[in-house]
């Protein structure tokens, strides 16, 4: 039916309500955003991250070579998604601030989008997209700095918009915007992305598959969707599929040679799996914790993110030392709300009546279509405890995809889609049913049950039944307080921890059963016709109330604020560091790991390397973000044993001297054993300066070890030492060696008999072989006289000819030109960057220059979007206008 002008201006204003409600909803559980000192927590993309130099905007959409990780990676080139977009334009202080809030609107919108193309009345698709932007599973992911994930979701709800109608004149139209959508997802949502494009291809299937009409055209339309769809994907998320390629599964050979067994792989794989019993969460917020410091007991305390090593071990009855892995690690929820629950189950109901039913054939198809893709998210998402993920596991590539917990976010979208069509049944039959021709009198108390019809006084049964059973289990759960707080004190809570755990996780089911009281009474209001006629936006109203009322409360553990004034706030160590961070790396020590909290370790670990060292530039050879390592690297620190629970303290040493880690800090009486692994007598270890740990400026009770910060001290617990054996950053070598065996290469370097300071290895390119052993008494010298992460120049001189070394990790992505003129890139120690220089002064430049042109094809194809986007737009406006 061809829309009419009346109806676009109701859709228009529909939209203005739905956006204006997104941000109300949305800012009243985000208030920190308007506090100029505050951003919002984030996780895996914190402001010192943000802040760091290799992370830059636009600099980093032709490339990323982060240079803070151990010796340096290729972090793949920004897709030029909404994401990174956000980023350039925001800059990092507000994008910390407002990516969270932008993409629970995009979400919002993308689902209340999705059900107009249904053709659901509008309650159904305002609070459909309110159900979305503050379900758990979006919201808290958003929070804790994966705001993409929530992007992703919102193209994929307009993706299915733009395939809605497969009998629209402008279809095919649509098609390539839902491919392009698609794509859009696949940039923001990685792996995540990817999974949801199969669950677009499922929905294009079953659309075909239901279609009226032959079964043979039916099925030809549909696979030629999915073959654009596909191919206007894979254009516009072109350098995304390609990181996608390089860092998932070019990377499965190196994590199966590396864990040794497929037993260890699928342990690694499925580390991130929801264990069947946490599928509560869905009605219960918080019952098992919500953030890992969450405080007054609000921890989390289930078994997300627990490493199988640590299940074996505990089914073992915790014999001999404990295992190193994770006993759980979790930043999110999936939390639907008792509303969107309770109308959900009742609308799959309405949709297996055989008599009178409430929706159409083709709607109880799609809910149970919904139903059944909940469902298999749901068994997916249980991984390694439950079968069913073996099942896609052995298919190719699905063994590189880590977290099967990443499935539940396609089953609470499913979820959502059958609450809209539940809220869209229920305003049809009950508050603005077409038979009705005056509107009742509020009928109060005893109205309600007295206007009630059999069908509804049966739900009405069902609601005070369900009650029971819900108060009855609280009343278990609360009398099991006891056995609650012995568990918790064999999975690592200590006493008075294990007590307010116990004591909020018995509070949260109080709280699901004040909601589910106020949901099902609202919904038996709503059955007896009180809200029926001119009364039904007030039914609405209610429901919106209710619906963000609730989620609102259960998302608000997940919303942390930082000082970020305070957090980055320098210290004379962090100063010394941060002085030429590129001519040194700096490490923590291994071995020294203290349980308090007033350790360097935990300081170290949890703040310096994931805030303060991005923040300030600083380059640490311990590594926190490398989400796959590279093969050479795993070689490298495996034939020195570096990175290993047994590792020597020699071979650290030789680690720290072989990657120019000049700087280590540890506890302050290291130093003499620190000596003695090399030479009593060469003292290669010296005192830079001694510390003590303090609380910061204003801080009166240490909590955690943000309040901490190293203050210099003489006597100082801790020091910072300087190792004056480590390689320097750039070093000429007049004698070299041409080594073509990596192997023996590694073991050369692993040899306490190899002396780095006086050779170097050299894997071919340089020079010719009738020139080697060319020595010169004095290399010569080399200085870096300007550094950028992915542009490094250095002035050397030498009289005789040299292999220049530059300890940096080798990528055949780096160039070097030697006087402006392209030299050959040599790689040197196996893993290094090197260069071949005649005798005499040259100006050496190393440029990080990854192929992008993918880059220029995604920008095309998101460009040439908007432009079809805006011409049907403009179109549509032009017909309007003539009729």
């Amino acid at each position: 039916m061809k829309p009419t002008a009346s109806s676009k201006r109701k859709l228009g204003l529909q939209l203005a309500v739905m956006f204006l409600l997104l941000l109300a909803a949305i800012v009243l559980f985000l208030p920190g955003i308007f506090r100029p000192e505050q951003t919002l927590f984030s996780n895996d993309g914190p402001l010192g991250r943000l802040m760091a130099q290799c992370h830059q905007l636009p600099g980093r959409f032709t490339g990323c070579w982060d240079d803070l990780n151990g010796i340096g990676f290729s972090n793949g080139a920004a897709p030029p998604g909404i994401s990174f977009g956000l980023q350039f334009l925001l800059k990092p202080i507000w994008f910390s601030k407002l990516y969270a809030l932008i993409s629970l609107v995009i979400l919002g919108l993308g689902a209340w989008c999705f059900f107009v193309q249904l053709r659901l009345v509008p309650a159904a698709c305002i609070l459909g997209g309110l159900a979305a932007a503050l379900n758990s599973c979006f919201f808290s992911v958003a929070c804790w700095g994966v705001a993409a994930q929530a992007i992703n979701a919102g193209m994929f709800f307009f993706a299915l918009a733009a395939l809605a109608d497969p009998a629209s004149p402008r279809r095919w139209i649509r098609v390539i915007l839902a491919g392009m959508a698609v794509g859009m997802g696949v940039i923001e949502g990685a792996d995540v992305g990817a999974i949801f494009s199969l669950y677009v291809v499922a929905y294009l299937v079953f659309q075909a598959a239901i279609g009226g009409g032959a079964r043979l055209p039916n099925a030809v339309a549909g696979l030629s969707r999915v073959a654009l769809v596909a191919l206007c994907a894979a254009l516009i998320a072109a350098p995304a599929v390609d990181s996608l390629v390089g860092t998932y599964v070019n990377g499965v050979t190196v994590t199966r040679r590396d864990e040794q067994t497929q037993t260890a792989n699928w342990d690694w794989a499925t580390q991130w799996s929801l264990p069947v019993r946490e599928t509560t969460g869905y009605l219960v917020p918080g019952l098992f914790g919500y953030r890992m410091d969450t405080p007054d007991g609000g921890c989390y305390w289930g078994e997300i993110g627990r490493d199988p090593s640590v299940d074996r071990y505990i089914k073992n009855g915790s014999q001999g030392p404990p295992p190193t892995g994770f006993m759980r690690y979790s930043g999110g929820g999936f939390y639907a709300g008792m509303l969107v629950v309770v109308l959900a189950f009742w609308a799959i109901a309405q949709s297996l009546r055989r008599s009178a039913p409430l929706y159409s054939l083709a709607q109880r198809k799609w809910l149970w279509f919904w139903l059944g893709l909940a469902m298999v998210s749901l068994l997916l998402a249980f991984g390694r405890f439950a079968p069913f993920y073996q099942l896609i596991y052995e298919l190719p590539y699905f063994s590189t995809i880590r977290n099967p917990v990443k499935f539940i976010s396609l089953a609470s979208l499913a979820l959502i889609v059958i609450f809209a069509y539940g809220v869209d049944g229920l305003w049809r039959q009950y508050l603005q049913p077409s038979g009705l021709k005056a509107p009742p009198r509020w009928p109060g108390l005893k109205g309600c049950w007295v206007n009630a019809g059999t069908t509804e006084r049966s739900w009405i049964y069902g609601f005070a039944l369900g009650l029971g059973v819900a108060l009855l289990a609280w009343f278990e759960y609360a009398s099991s307080r006891q056995g609650l707080v012995d568990y918790l004190q064999t999975v690592q809570f200590d006493d008075s921890t294990a007590e307010a755990v116990a004591s909020f996780s018995i509070r949260q089911v109080g709280w699901f059963v004040l909601f589910y009281v106020l949901s099902t009474g609202l919904i038996a209001c709503i059955f007896s016709g009180a809200f029926a006629g001119t009364r039904a936006k007030w039914g609405g109203i209610a429901l919106g109330l209710l619906l963000v009322a609730d989620l609102g409360r259960a998302n608000q553990p997940w919303v942390v604020y930082w000082n970020y004034q305070e957090k980055y706030a320098s210290n004379p160590i962090i100063d010394r560091l941060r002085d030429k961070p590129y001519e040194h790396r700096v490490a923590l020590l291994p071995g020294e790991r203290p349980l308090d909290k007033l350790s360097l370790d935990q300081l170290y670990n949890l703040v310096w390397l994931q805030q303060q060292f991005p923040y300030y530039n600083i380059q640490s050879l311990n590594i926190v973000d490398m989400p796959r390592m590279p093969e050479d690297f795993v070689a490298y620190t495996k034939a020195l044993a570096a990175g290993q629970e047994n590792m020597s303290l020699r071979s650290f040493i030789r680690f720290m001297q072989l990657t120019n880690t000049r700087l280590l800090l540890a506890s302050a009486d290291s130093l003499e054993r620190l000596n003695r692994r090399i030479s009593p007598a060469s003292e290669q270890f010296r005192v830079a300066e001694r510390f003590d740990l303090v609380p910061k400026p204003g801080i009166m009770e240490i909590s955690s070890p943000e309040k901490l910060t190293a203050a210099p001290d003489e006597n100082g617990q801790y020091a910072l030492f300087e190792f004056t054996g480590a390689l320097p950053r750039a070093m000429l070598y007049s004698n070299w060696q041409i080594s073509s065996n990596d192997q023996a290469a590694l073991d050369q370097l692993a040899s306490p008999a190899f002396d780095p300071t006086q050779l170097v290895l050299v894997a071919g390119g340089w020079p010719a072989a009738s020139t080697i052993g060319n020595l010169v008494p004095n290399a010569g010298t080399v200085t870096i006289t300007r550094y950028k992460p992915k542009d490094i120049l250095l002035k050397s001189d030498a009289p005789g000819p040299t292999v220049l070394l530059l300890n940096d990790h080798f990528d055949p992505h780096w160039k070097v030109a030697v006087d402006g003129r392209p030299e050959t890139l040599l790689r040197c120690n196996f893993i290094m960057r090197g260069v071949g220089l005649a005798p005499g002064a040259h100006t050496v430049e190393f440029k990080f220059q990854p192929p992008y042109k993918l880059l220029y094809l995604s920008l095309a194809m998101t460009g040439l979007g908007f432009l079809i986007l805006a011409g049907g737009i403009i179109l549509n406006r032009l017909r309007s206008n003539a009729s």
